[in-house]
C-alpha cells in the first residue's frame, strides 16, 4: 500500500509522540484564549488587547447584543422599582406639541393639510398643540386681509387664506391651535381684526391667542434700551384688550430665562389660561460646543428640572397651567452633530417625560416645514425639527421626513395618558426610568439608557408590585450610534413615507415574583406594559 502523501514529491512521516503532545497543548490553550475573547464579546466588551490601547482597539465594535427578557446570568447592574401607590404626577392627553415660526403660515403648501404628509405625522403623535409664533411673529408677520401696502420689514402678510390652512389642519388632526399677535410693532385695529377672524375660523379649536414672542428680549431691539416689565405689561394690556371682543382665550408671557413669569403671573393671572415660556436645554450663547453626551448627561437632566422651579411655583401659586410652547435641544436652530442625531431621541424621550413628571403641562418642540438645514429668513437653520423636507422638490410637495427628534417624540406618545407613579432607579449607568398608571388601567414603565451604544448593556431588574403571571410586551427605541442620524427604529420599525406608523412585533414576557429582568443595550430606552 503507498503512503499517505502530504506535499506532491514528499512522503509523510509520523513525527515523533514529544512534538504531537506539543501540538495538542498549544491547540487546547489557543482554543481557551479564542473562547475567553468571544465570551468578553458576548458581555459587550472588546477583547483584553483591545482594551489595553493595542491595534484591536481602533477595530468597529461588534454588535450588541440581542435584547432578552430571559433571566440574565450577568449581574443585575440596575433596579427599578415602581411605587404603585403613590402619584408623581399627571401625563396628559396634548403633552406633546410642536412650534413654528409664524412667517411658515406663508408656506405652499405649508399647514395645508390635504397636500403631503403632515396631517398624517401628526396624527401619528396623538392628540397634540400646535403653536405658532416665535421669532418671526414680531420680525416678519402683518396681519392684512385687506391687502394694504404692505411696510418693508413684513416679509409674511398673513391674511384669510392663511389662517383657513390652519383651522382646516386643526379640525383634521384634532390639534387645537396657540396662535400669536405681532406685539413688537403693536397696532391694536390689526389685531382686533385678526382676532376676530382667528376665533371665527377656529372655534372651540383655539387653545390660546398671544402677544408677542419672548418680549423681555425687545429692549434695544424693538424698544428702547431701557424698557422692561412696567412698560411690557401696559403693552400686553392694549394687545389683550384688542382681542378682548373677539372672546379669545390668552396665553402668556411667552418670555425665557424665568424672566417676568413671576410678576407675570401675580399681575395678570386672572386673565391667561396658562401660562407659557421657552426653554431651551442647551444655550449657545456662551457655547458652541456642546456634544451629545453633554446632552445627554445626568446633571443636565438634573438642570433642566431645577430650571423650572421659579416658573413652576408661579403657576402653582395660581393654579395654571405651565407650557413649553416653544422648546428644544439647543436653542439658535440648534447645532449640527447634537440636534439631528441618534441621541436626541433619546433625550427627548427623557427631557419630555422628566419635565411633565416635574409639573409641567406640555411641551412644543419648535420645528420647520422648510428644507432640512437651510437657513430660513432669520439666517439659521432649524437643525433640531422633528421633521423637514429633504428636497425643495420635497417641500414643493409638502413631503416631510422624520428627524431622531420626532421618533423621541412618538415614544412618549405610546406612553399614553395617565398618572406618573414613583420610580426609584438604583444603578452606577446613565439610566432613567418613568412608570405611568394609564388611563387604561394598564401600567407602562419606560427605560432610558443613555450610554453610548458601544458600551456594555444594563441588566435592569424592574419591579412594579405587579402578581406573578402578568403578562408584559416591550418594545424598543434603537439607532446605530448616538451620534449618527441613520438606522433609528422604534417597536422594530419606522415612520412611513406617508406619516402613518405601524409597530413591529412587541416582546412577549411574564413577571415572576419579582418582576422581569431584562436585558437594555446602550444607547436605547424600552417601554414595558403590563
Amino acid at each position: 500500500m503507498a503512503e499517505p502523501s502530504f506535499t506532491p514529491g514528499r512522503h509523510f512521516r509520523m513525527p515523533p509522540l514529544w512534538l504531537i503532545g506539543v501540538v495538542v497543548l498549544s491547540t487546547i490553550l489557543c482554543t481557551g484564549a479564542f473562547a475567553a475573547a468571544w465570551a468578553e464579546r458576548d458581555r459587550g466588551r472588546p477583547p483584553a488587547a483591545a482594551q489595553s490601547g493595542s491595534p484591536a482597539a481602533s477595530a468597529s465594535p461588534s454588535p450588541s447584543p440581542t435584547p432578552s427578557l430571559t433571566p440574565s446570568r450577568a449581574p443585575v447592574s440596575a433596579t427599578v422599582t415602581v411605587d404603585r401607590n403613590g402619584v408623581a404626577g399627571v401625563l396628559p392627553a396634548n403633552a406633546l406639541g410642536l412650534s413654528y415660526e409664524a412667517d411658515q403660515l406663508v408656506l405652499s403648501p405649508g399647514f395645508a393639510p390635504d397636500q403631503g404628509n403632515l396631517k398624517n405625522l401628526m396624527r401619528t403623535l396623538g392628540v397634540g398643540n400646535l403653536k405658532i409664533g416665535a421669532n418671526a411673529l414680531d420680525s416678519y408677520t402683518f396681519w392684512n386681509p385687506a391687502g394694504d401696502a404692505v411696510p418693508g420689514w413684513a416679509k409674511a402678510p398673513i391674511g384669510h387664506a392663511e389662517i383657513d390652512r390652519v383651522a382646516l389642519l386643526s379640525a383634521a388632526t384634532g390639534w387645537p391651535v396657540e396662535l400669536g399677535a405681532n406685539l413688537a410693532r403693536l397696532d391694536v385695529a390689526r389685531i382686533a381684526d385678526e382676532a376676530q377672524y382667528v376665533k371665527a375660523r377656529l372655534g372651540s379649536n383655539l387653545l390660546a391667542m398671544e402677544c408677542g414672542n419672548e418680549p423681555n428680549g425687545y429692549p434695544g431691539y424693538s424698544r428702547p434700551a431701557d424698557w422692561g416689565y412696567a412698560q411690557y405689561l401696559a403693552d400686553w394690556d392694549a394687545c389683550t384688550n384688542a382681542m378682548a371682543g373677539a372672546g379669545v382665550p390668552i396665553a402668556g408671557p411667552n418670555t425665557y430665562n424665568n424672566v417676568w413669569i413671576g410678576d407675570f403671573a401675580r399681575d395678570r393671572h386672572s386673565r391667561v389660561v396658562f401660562l407659557t415660556d421657552q426653554p431651551y436645554s442647551l444655550s449657545q450663547h456662551n457655547n458652541t460646543g456642546h456634544t451629545i453626551t453633554g446632552l445627554l448627561a445626568p446633571e443636565n437632566l438634573r438642570n433642566d428640572v431645577t430650571a423650572m422651579a421659579p416658573a413652576l411655583a408661579a403657576a402653582r401659586q395660581y393654579g395654571l397651567p405651565l407650557r413649553h410652547d416653544e422648546t428644544n435641544s439647543v436653542n439658535l436652530g440648534g447645532l449640527a452633530g447634537v440636534s439631528d442625531v441618534y441621541g436626541t431621541s433619546l433625550w427627548a424621550v427623557d427631557y419630555t417625560l422628566s419635565q411633565l413628571q416635574a409639573g409641567v403641562s406640555g411641551l412644543n418642540f419648535h420645528s420647520t416645514l422648510g428644507v432640512c438645514d437651510r437657513k430660513e429668513q432669520d439666517g439659521r437653520p432649524r437643525i433640531y425639527t422633528a421633521m423637514c423636507a429633504l428636497t425643495d422638490a420635497d417641500r414643493q410637495a409638502g413631503r416631510l421626513a422624520p428627524r431622531p427628534l420626532y421618533y423621541g417624540m412618538l415614544m412618549v406618545a405610546l406612553m399614553g395618558t395617565g398618572t406618573f407613579l414613583p420610580a426609584t432607579v438604583s444603578t452606577q449607568h446613565n439610566l432613567t426610568a418613568y412608570a405611568v398608571k394609564g388611563s387604561d388601567g394598564k401600567t407602562r414603565v419606560t427605560l432610558v439608557n443613555k450610554e453610548p451604544t458601544t458600551a456594555a448593556p444594563a441588566t435592569v431588574a424592574l419591579n412594579t408590585g405587579q402578581p406573578a403571571g402578568t403578562k408584559a410586551s416591550v418594545i424598543r427605541l434603537a439607532g446605530s450610534a448616538l451620534d449618527s442620524p441613520e438606522d433609528i427604529t422604534l417597536a422594530g420599525a419606522t415612520v412611513k413615507p406617508d406619516g402613518t406608523f405601524t409597530q413591529g412585533p412587541a416582546e412577549l414576557a411574564t413577571t415572576t415574583g419579582a418582576g422581569l429582568t431584562l436585558t437594555l443595550p446602550g444607547g436605547s430606552a424600552a417601554l414595558i406594559t403590563l
